[in-house]
């Protein structure tokens, strides 16, 4: 996939910046609770001293990795590739993807994010005008609002009210009368044309989540779509669940690969699929990107607990594709420290606007 070009000067050096961040309250899904956010920061320069800037951000119940697992593939990695120009590391790159995946896809990412944008920048392209057409310049993004104790929503609304965001992503945990408690606090704060998304991160069985859709509704909310409630290999379950549902669901677990979506495909269905290039790679984003389409699938595109940096590329993904109908790239309003000099995140607006420059155009901040 990567752009076919004269070469260009040869991978130099490299390094990797692991960061423990404050957020500014706890990232609670139903299976597994972050205080602190986790990141390694990846950086690729070549020998005319262009640099290129991914990062690896591990959640280990969604990713199956760890910041030590991502750490040591990353190394390797980037030891692989040394001196190779980004069209031959590439091509290294894929050779040696199965094992690397094996051992932390986000390790992986955070290479292979570093190298697409250090080509960018050779190419004198940001990474929207490689990946699709450029053209699209802002996306929209929610927020979403982590499982807490419903005293402290009104808290937390509080840190983005002057955002303008429209639409909440409401973290559930399968726990039908707690989630609605949360619910009921989030509704009486916010403004009423507010949209809410339900997201179970696998949490709910069929009969819960059946269950908690239709309370909602007695309470005048229906959600947009209620993102993967089910475990994620619970392919039946997701059949069943469809036929209930007065709501879409959204794959994001469940969809892992293209061959995952392909095989809901051929189950019949056609669910909203959460791109994340954290839990399967940026090549492989964009072959589920392109079958969705095909498919007649509408298209998410989300993250894990990621800096501007691994969401800058979520975004350029977006922009350049233009297919994509919701965006959940709101992780680094969480964050109180800044990883870049500048990003679309700095201007604390649910609107996003692409930045100037290659690649994905942000710098690491020294």
């Amino acid at each position: 996939m990567p752009a076919e070009h004269a070469v260009h000067a040869a991978l130099d050096s490299s390094a990797l910046y692991p960061l423990n961040i404050p957020i500014h309250v706890p990232f609670t899904i139903s299976r597994e609770s972050l205080a602190t956010a986790h990141i390694i920061l990846v950086e690729i320069r070549n020998e005319d001293g262009l640099v290129g800037l991914g990062e690896c951000a591990p959640f280990p119940s969604l990713t199956r990795d760890s910041m030590a697992s991502a750490a040591d593939v990353a190394r390797g990695l980037l030891d692989e590739i040394h001196g190779c120009t980004t069209h031959k590391a590439f091509e290294r790159l894929r050779k040696l993807k199965q094992e690397a995946v094996a051992q932390s896809i986000t390790g992986y990412v955070g290479v292979e994010g570093a190298l697409w944008d250090l080509q960018a920048r050779e190419l004198k392209q940001p990474l929207s005008q490689i990946w699709g057409t450029g053209q699209q310049r802002t996306l929209m993004t929610d927020i979403t609002l982590p499982i807490m104790d419903p005293h402290s929503v009104t808290s937390f609304w509080d840190l983005y009210r002057t955002f303008a965001f429209s639409t909440i992503k409401v973290k559930v945990s399968g726990h039908v009368d707690q989630d609605l408690d949360m619910i009921r606090a989030l509704q009486s704060t916010v403004p009423k044309d507010t949209r809410y998304i339900l997201d179970g991160n696998q949490g709910f069985s069929v009969t819960h989540a059946e269950m908690l859709v239709t309370r909602l509704q007695s309470m005048d909310i229906q959600p947009l779509f209620f993102e993967q409630p089910l475990p994620e290999d619970d392919f039946a379950g997701f059949v069943r669940l469809s036929q209930k549902l007065p709501i879409p669901i959204c794959a994001d677990e469940t969809v892992r690969s293209h061959k995952d979506l392909q095989r809901l495909l051929e189950l019949g269905l056609k669910p909203i699929v959460n791109i994340k290039i954290m839990k399967s790679g940026i090549e492989d984003s964009l072959r589920i990107i392109a079958l969705a389409q095909r498919g007649g699938c509408p298209l998410m595109i989300g993250g894990m607990l990621e800096s501007e940096v691994a969401m800058g590329l979520s975004l350029q993904m977006a922009c350049g594709t233009e297919a994509i109908t919701y965006a959940d790239l709101d992780t680094p309003f969480f964050f109180k420290e800044r990883v870049t000099q500048e990003s679309p995140w700095h201007a604390c607006h649910a609107e996003l606007h692409l930045p100037h420059g290659n690649g994905h155009g942000l710098v690491r901040r020294v």
